[in-house]
């Protein structure tokens, strides 16, 4: 795998993926203290969702690596 830099519209969903997890987290955390149980669940697996696409590039790499390790060419 070729080193490869990353567009700029790559870093700008990146960013706004993390952003909306920290957002969606505060929410849920109101949701919860709220007595809204399962709006607060709800918003928290979209918080952890978020954060996954926020770092989907890094999960790539690194399931690519584990590929290349398990089965090599």
């Amino acid at each position: 795998m070729s080193k490869r830099r990353r567009s700029t519209g790559e870093l700008i969903s990146s960013v706004a993926f993390f952003g909306a997890s920290i957002w969606l987290g505060f929410e849920a955390k109101i949701f919860m203290e709220n007595d809204n149980i399962l709006k607060g669940v709800l918003v928290y697996s979209g918080a952890f969702l978020s954060l996954l696409a926020a770092m989907r590039f890094t999960i790539q790499r690194i399931v690519v690596k584990f590929g290349e390790v398990l089965w090599p060419k």
